[in-house]
């Protein structure tokens, strides 16, 4: 079988920009870029994986390994798992002999052990197929058993273990109906080119790297990966803009910790406004009030606490920012304290003359 082209480009890849491409170890499905792109799956390859499912491998998952059989992504990923908001980790698709902590079939391994000890009925074909993930922490993975939901995409994330303060236990669910939709929840919260964010440095620097090229086919591939990877940047400033923000959470969330980080006191003002709640737990569990700490925005955690915002929480992340009066004011409003840290954390911002260190 030919290799499947499904770039989504608005300027379809030429042939020497797809050799250029493949030479520099980059593919595209879905409208999503490929790093480390592996050489397409073989027939025979295919046929010894098809082996140890419950039922055919999905035609999405076949485009996908019939484009790069394995390699890393590097978007932002999130999903409703027991009704939270969570980021999940989507770093590895898994191919044989990687590098990474199992390979695809020691995965596969992993998971027929796992349903033979717990399943004593099992039928010996695996009904999830794991597909990627990050380590062994976090796993995705695509239904092969025929029926409805055949090719729909589900993930398991690891729960922290018991003592930890944040502990939860291990949490699965549904991410997309098929492999093509999952792509298309592969987005960017920040633009790798205009600011760092979680995601998206590793696309920058591969796509400026060929863009740098003396080969004319390498830069004009550039170019077009380049608006490719930057069409996923959510954009809140627009929803901003046309006053719609406030009903798209992660874009709410996205502008709120963006003014939270960026001690933007105008913008936060103008989104608690519009009905965006100065409380909301925006990113990784944390409220403005505490993003606000972690990068030292006084003029935010200021204008938070006039508001009224809770600050239960707040001397557990951001007890390296304040000073002693901030840490009274966080006490009086209900702040918790780690005996472990936030009473070093306050006192090392003292003199050694007895007066305080300003922030």
């Amino acid at each position: 079988m030919m290799a499947v082209s499904d770039d989504a480009l608005p300027d379809p890849l030429s042939d020497r920009e797809h050799r250029v491409l493949s030479e520099a170890g980059l593919a595209v499905f879905a409208g999503r870029l490929i790093l480390d792109a592996q050489p397409p799956i073989d027939d025979a390859v295919l046929g010894a994986v098809a082996e140890r499912c419950a039922g055919p491998l999905p035609d999405p998952l076949i485009a996908l390994w019939r484009t790069a059989f394995g390699g890393r992504l590097d978007y932002d990923l999130r999903a409703d798992l027991d009704g939270e908001d969570v980021p999940l980790s989507l770093v590895e698709l898994f191919y044989p002999d990687s590098d990474g902590y199992h390979d695809l079939w020691g995965w596969i391994d992993h998971e027929r052990e796992l349903a033979e000890e717990h399943q004593p009925d099992w039928s010996g074909g695996l009904v999830h197929l794991p597909i990627g993930g990050f380590e062994y922490l976090e796993r995705v993975y695509v239904r092969t058993a025929a029926g409805l939901d055949h090719g729909a995409v589900v993930c398991w994330r690891q729960g922290l273990p018991p003592g930890w303060e944040l502990s939860t236990g291990d949490r699965v669910g549904r991410l997309a109906d098929d492999l093509r939709a999952l792509f298309g929840r592969l987005v960017l919260d920040q633009d790798p080119w205009e600011r760092q964010g979680d995601a998206g440095a590793e696309m920058r620097d591969a796509v400026d790297e060929l863009g740098n090229s003396g080969d004319p086919d390498a830069r004009s591939a550039a170019a077009k990966l380049r608006r490719l990877v930057q069409a996923t940047v959510l954009d809140w400033r627009s929803a901003l803009d046309e006053g719609t923000l406030a009903g798209q959470r992660r874009l709410r969330r996205l502008a709120l910790e963006r003014a939270a980080a960026d001690d933007d006191v105008a913008l936060l003002a103008r989104l608690v406004a519009m009905g965006c709640d100065p409380a909301e737990e925006i990113h990784s569990g944390l409220s403005p009030l505490e993003v606000a700490l972690r990068h030292r925005a006084f003029e935010v955690i200021a204008w938070l606490l006039e508001q009224g915002v809770p600050a239960e929480n707040s001397l557990r992340v951001g007890a390296h920012a304040v000073d002693v009066d901030l840490a009274r004011t966080l006490l009086d409003r209900g702040a918790s304290v780690d005996a472990c840290g936030t009473s070093s954390e306050i006192e090392v911002r003292r003199r050694p003359d007895g007066g305080r260190l300003q922030p």
